[in-house]
């Protein structure tokens, strides 16, 4: 290629790359634009709503919150009650724990005895033998 085809090709790919960088730019503008506009109008829409439906927003909310209040306050209670109920079963399991094992002191004290008069009638019987 001559010279004079070379700077004219670049010029037309400069003069191109401005004209379609301005087109996109121009394009997303109005895109932009139409997004900033549609948002207003239903920023408008929601805001005039509740202008006009005040009360009944209020007492929604006011209405929500004290179910919310009152589901927290019965979880509250539930919670202590189950509190209580551990705290029961924890010391009824120590008394029976003790329980049992004065039990099983008892049985083996009454082993032992009948163990020991076992043991001598064996030995008186054994004697009675011999």
């Amino acid at each position: 290629m001559d010279e004079n085809k070379k700077k004219l090709l670049i010029r037309s790919v400069v003069i191109g790359g401005i004209v379609g960088s301005l087109a996109v730019a121009f394009k997303s503008k109005a895109k932009v634009c139409t997004c900033v506009t549609n948002c207003y109008e239903k920023t408008t829409e929601v805001l005039k709503f509740v202008n006009e439906n005040r009360t009944e927003i209020i007492e929604q909310l006011k209405t929500t919150s004290d179910k919310v209040t009152k589901t927290i306050d019965e979880t509250n209670h539930d919670l202590k009650a189950i509190t209580e109920n551990i705290k029961h079963l924890k010391d009824s399991s120590s008394q029976m724990i003790s329980t049992v094992q004065e039990t099983k002191d008892h049985l083996v004290t009454m082993y032992e005895t009948c163990r020991e008069k076992f043991d001598e009638g064996q030995e008186i019987a054994d004697k009675k033998d011999a």
